[in-house]
């Protein structure tokens, strides 16, 4: 918008205001800030299926946290099983592979199936030490899967990070899945807790849209 031309607001004053609270990011938390926001914004889209936002979460989670592979899992509403909605920096090879998995619920929270260290309200991390064989070959070098971890913040591969997303009734209704870290080392946990954080955003916007297919349904 042009300035009026009697404008009664100074124009060195309104640029040094406008510079000031300019909306390109500065720094790394603006860019995370801004990541959350393109997330409400393709969500308030109605041109948007679930799955291209799931996407952009995925993307968004790629760039501000480099996670080179990320997993975003759904529970099925007809049977209630949880598989893989979105695959992000994958093989397609393997992308096949984890399409084939399913979930019951109890495997979503069993510790004797996969064994689990807390790293915050809604995530875990998932040592290699406790991947069950049957999922060993969902991992690109599975020949590392068996070396020794060197140090207590190594990423190994093997290793992955679930972040959940909550229902209303508090029941699991997904999940992210993290693993391969650029630089092969544990997030910090302000990291954990903003994708902890975009999970919860997801949990709602997943909600809205199931409220909205049931809706159309009985129309």
């Amino acid at each position: 918008m042009s300035p009026l031309k009697n404008d009664p607001v100074d124009i060195q004053y309104k640029t040094l205001i406008e510079k000031g609270y300019s909306p390109i990011p500065r720094d790394p938390q603006e860019k995370i800030i801004e990541g959350i926001f393109g997330i409400i914004e393709a969500s308030n889209d109605r041109r948007n299926t679930l799955k291209s936002i799931l996407e952009i979460t995925a993307k968004t989670i790629f760039r501000l946290f480099e996670f080179d592979e990320i997993g975003i899992g759904l529970k099925d509403r007809k049977d209630g099983l949880y598989r893989y909605e979105v695959l992000f920096g994958y093989r397609p090879s393997m992308i096949e592979d984890f399409k084939k998995m399913a979930y019951t619920y109890d495997d979503m929270v069993s510790y004797d199936k996969f064994p689990f260290i807390k790293t915050g309200k809604y995530s875990d991390l998932n040592p290699v030490e406790g991947l069950p064989d049957e999922e060993k070959h969902l991992f690109n070098r599975p020949f590392e899967l068996t070396e020794k971890r060197e140090l207590p913040d190594e990423f190994h591969e093997g290793d992955y990070i679930d972040v959940w997303m909550y229902g209303y009734n508090k029941e699991i209704i997904g999940w992210f899945e993290l693993s391969s870290p650029r630089n092969r080392r544990l997030p910090p946990r302000a990291t954990i807790r903003w994708i902890e954080l975009m999970a919860c955003l997801c949990s709602s916007i997943v909600q809205q849209k199931w409220m909205e297919e049931d809706l159309a349904r009985k129309r």
